[in-house]
């Protein structure tokens, strides 16, 4: 991704540099929330380029720091926000195979400001709202 900075690459293409591995599309996610690289999708704020494409933003990765949110810190905000999109109110019972969304926690104080793993900094967003949280 690094030699085609800006340029969409193809599930396909990537699955032939992952040599046909099947995890593909979860490194990938793997490395813009863990490791800072801001990865781009349809549905993660380029809503004009196709589905199943991918775009490396930047050459400048985020800052490290703990991005992992414990199982059990995750699972209790979930809870708390009855599995719903605190922006949107999209429901995880919603979902179908032609949705691309799922639930996430969201930092309201981010990490890079201090921000902890705590259930009362985080918020349950879907995908697109946390995304679109980001962009600003």
């Amino acid at each position: 991704m690094l030699r085609n900075v800006g340029k969409a690459i193809n599930g396909e293409e990537l699955r032939y540099v992952a040599g046909n591995k099947t995890e593909w599309a979860r490194r990938v996610r793997e490395l813009r929330t863990e490791f800072g690289w801001q990865i781009m999708t349809k549905t993660t704020g380029m809503p004009d380029i196709p589905v199943g494409s991918y775009i490396l933003v930047s050459a400048r990765q985020a800052p490290e720091h703990d991005r992992v949110i414990p199982d059990a810190i995750r699972r209790e905000v979930l809870q708390r926000d009855d599995y719903r999109c605190q922006q949107c109110g999209w429901h995880h019972e919603k979902w179908n195979q032609s949705d691309p969304r799922h639930l996430e926690a969201h930092h309201i104080k981010q990490h890079v400001e201090g921000g902890e793993n705590t259930k009362e900094n985080l918020v349950t967003l879907c995908n697109i709202c946390h995304d679109k949280e980001h962009a600003k």
